[in-house]
């Protein structure tokens, strides 16, 4: 996990360098794509700057640097991780799964995040397992009992 980095901020990064892959990519684009005031970008961008995450020059392109593109790679793969064990083991929707993960992969640890990783992996082949879980999942359906949830942030800016 990134200590120095926020949520938002990490969210920023994961979008930088996906829409990097697709060219260039100015404070102006992030904040249009974002949905936020360019303002916001501006000062999350800095942000990131300061961290050594990317390059910045001033009404310029937006670069990821070796150390951003490590950490949005590690937060992608948590995303892409959480998603499929969402989804794929606990048998939530595709729009359900996404929205979890985007949420619990700020605050899950490297540990945890490998483990769940090999789970997958390993369960995804045993169909007699995962259709006795479904059918166990499946009287979950219309459980309305309490939630208990630890709001970790704005996290509006994800890829």
């Amino acid at each position: 996990m990134h200590h120095q980095l926020t949520p938002s901020q990490e969210n920023y990064l994961e979008y930088i360098l996906n829409r990097s892959l697709e060219g260039q990519i100015r404070a102006r684009d992030l904040a249009k794509s974002v949905g936020v005031k360019l303002p916001s970008v501006t000062r999350a961008v800095q942000k990131l700057v300061d961290a050594g995450m990317v390059r910045h020059e001033t009404y310029g392109k937006i670069e990821i640097t070796e150390a951003g593109r490590n950490a949005a790679q590690s937060i992608t793969m948590r995303d892409d991780c959480l998603s499929r064990f969402l989804k794929d083991v606990l048998g939530l929707s595709d729009v359900q799964a996404q929205s979890e993960a985007c949420r619990i992969e700020h605050v899950i640890s490297d540990d945890v995040i490998q483990r769940l990783e090999i789970l997958v992996n390993h369960l995804s082949p045993s169909k007699e397992w995962k259709a006795a879980l479904k059918n166990e999942l499946g009287g979950l359906n219309g459980h309305k009992g309490p939630i208990n949830r630890v709001e970790v942030g704005k996290t509006k800016p994800h890829a």
